[in-house]
């Protein structure tokens, strides 16, 4: 009851903002706890369509303050927030589409791993940028040393850099860094997340035969940098004054590579799997009390067809906490419904077969013990990348895709189907045989014409699997089209080159090229070496790609884009990433880099 009264006074505050469409005039606390703004990879995943008419924002609030957070993001006009004053932005050399890059952090070892995010925590929800309590977490996929590697760190200060800067500073400040990680070789190869106030991180360590989930209570000070790594203080003599590490070893036999971690902030819960085809739901986590350790509830075994072979390793969960449904793919192309929300998991739906390459759910991929073990045609036929979840009520809508479904010659493929997992609507969107990510939808999907807005995703083109933009229409909303809307080649003509997942971005305070109304954005990349890696940035304001806003080459790719802070100041409206292997791309000279682009400059 607790948490749901939580939820009603953070919706009637939230609601206030939006209706006026200015700024609170006091940053955010519910019952004595301040409440900021997460965006992290569980924030992407989930999106609301339609706009606010006819939401009852209480009832979303008891179940999913990412959605509140979204509707704060859409709808508070960023150019009402008091801001700092500061000097006037540096010139980029005569060429106003000049990416500007605002910082780079050197990571040593270790990066977020491609498709992988930081998170990104926000003080005050609408209010000026906060040089010390805002911070972007990250995650390195390398294992920590004491008073050497870190692998998870904390940056602040991050409105800084030459010329204009919030903080009065050129660089940022590693905030804490820790040796986050208990097991010989654990790294951090997933996607983090935050709490509500900032407070603590939650995180999966994967070694080879071990995955545990842990709970980081950091403390600022400790670890300097990236490669001086401070040890946290371990749970059972933790105080409300030191940083605290609780662990809970969730599967003793296998590791986890994909699937990042969710919580559900209503119920204090997190789910995640592991690569020998479990779930696991975890208690306590970001509200346990003091020394007390996390504890796993349940474990949840997919029922896969086959005795052996390819494993079904699931991707991240995504829960939809008012129907406590749990949906999960695996890497055999299949796509599963969990009941979760009970003390006693159960199947709800599934599995469907979304990729598979042309094999069943009776005879999966690689599988043996099948009665008719069958061999994909072609790679790219898993679901690496969590659904996209449409939690608008009465029309719930997930997303899924996937690099080969089996069609000849166009097996790359988004998926939409009901909860249950029915309804599914297949487009195809060029050839495929490589993994495909996660696509992002436009501004008009979010707001009261849904019917106009588009899905924006990565495909290939037909022929060589080069990557092609291509967008996908409502017409019948909420049923999407089933065939695209249209296509546009990305940066890359190489065959069989990945891109990232998207980001959209809408800002209303900025005019894109230039040109009045165009203020939606959309970052992409590719993941590939030398030449051919890039972070790219488009006007998506027409609803199609026409063109490239710019591009800068990062050998090798990028990690997934946190973006922050819709405003027309310097310092404001920028992305955060990392770099996938060493690089000389702006200040970071040669080396494993955190980087700051400001959007402003990206035009």
């Amino acid at each position: 009851m607790v948490y749901v009264m939580r939820r009603v006074q953070l919706s009637l505050l939230l609601l206030a903002s939006v209706a006026l469409g200015m700024a609170q005039e006091q940053p955010l606390s519910i019952n004595g706890q301040h409440v900021g703004r997460v965006q992290d990879w569980t924030y992407r995943q989930l999106v609301f369509s339609g706009g606010l008419q006819g939401v009852d924002l209480n009832a979303v609030a008891k179940a999913e303050p990412r959605i509140l957070f979204h509707f704060a993001e859409r709808n508070l006009d960023g150019r009402r927030v008091p801001m700092p004053a500061q000097p006037t932005a540096p010139s980029n050399s005569g060429n106003p589409s000049a990416i500007s890059v605002d910082w780079s952090v050197n990571l040593g070892a270790g990066v977020v791993p491609a498709n992988m995010y930081p998170g990104k925590f926000n003080f005050d929800i609408s209010g000026a940028p906060d040089c010390t309590r805002d911070f972007v977490a990250y995650g390195l996929n390398v294992a920590g040393v004491l008073n050497g590697q870190a692998n998870v760190l904390g940056i602040n200060r991050l409105y800084s850099g030459t010329g204009a800067s919030f903080c009065n500073a050129t660089n940022p400040r590693v905030n804490w860094a820790y040796n986050g990680t208990t097991v010989a070789g654990g790294r951090v190869v997933t996607s983090l997340v935050i709490s509500l106030d900032g407070s603590k991180i939650a995180y999966v360590e994967s070694a080879a035969t071990r995955a545990v989930f842990h709970i980081l209570t950091w403390k600022a000070g400790e670890g300097t940098s990236a490669t001086t790594a401070a040890n946290p203080t371990l749970n059972g003599v933790c105080t409300a004054t030191t940083s605290c590490l609780k662990s809970v070893t969730f599967s003793a036999t296998a590791t986890d590579t994909l699937s990042s971690p969710w919580v559900d902030f209503a119920t204090d819960k997190g789910f995640v799997g592991s690569d020998d085809g479990k779930i696991y739901r975890i208690s306590c986590v970001f509200n346990c009390p003091l020394n007390t350790n996390p504890t796993v509830d349940w474990t949840f075994t997919l029922p896969v067809a086959g005795t052996g072979g390819a494993a079904p390793m699931p991707n991240g969960p995504v829960y939809n906490n008012p129907y406590q449904f749990l949906f999960v793919g695996d890497q055999l192309g299949e796509m599963w419904v969990l009941n979760a929300g009970g003390p006693v998991p159960s199947l709800f739906a599934g599995p469907v077969m979304i990729g598979g390459g042309g094999c069943t759910t009776t005879n999966p991929p690689g599988r043996t013990g099948t009665p008719v073990p069958c061999t994909s045609q072609f790679a790219g036929y898993g679901l690496p990348d969590s659904v996209l979840l449409d939690a608008r009520g009465g029309s719930e809508k997930i997303f899924i895709f996937t690099g080969n479904d089996g069609t000849p010659g166009a097996g790359a493929t988004v998926a939409q189907a009901n909860q249950d997992l029915t309804g599914v609507v297949r487009v195809h969107v060029g050839r495929g045989r490589i993994n495909l990510h996660t696509g992002a939808f436009d501004n008009n999907y979010w707001g009261s014409t849904p019917n106009t807005g588009k899905l924006f995703l990565c495909g290939t083109n037909p022929i060589n699997s080069a990557p092609y933009h291509y967008w996908i229409g409502f017409s019948s909303y909420p049923t999407i089209d089933s065939v695209p809307a249209g296509s546009f080649p990305q940066v890359v003509a190489v065959g069989g080159v990945p891109c990232s997942p998207y980001t959209e971005f809408y800002n209303p305070s900025i005019n894109l090229g230039g040109i009045a109304g165009h203020h939606d954005l959309l970052m992409s990349g590719t993941n590939a070496a030398a030449g051919n890696g890039f972070i790219v940035t488009n006007d998506i304001s027409t609803g199609a790609v026409t063109g490239v806003l710019n591009s800068v080459n990062y050998p090798l790719g990028i990690s997934g884009i946190i973006i922050d802070n819709a405003n027309t100041q310097p310092q404001a409206s920028s992305l955060y990433f990392t770099t996938q292997r060493r690089v000389t791309v702006g200040t970071c000279a040669n080396q494993r880099c955190a980087v700051k682009l400001t959007q402003l400059n990206l035009q």
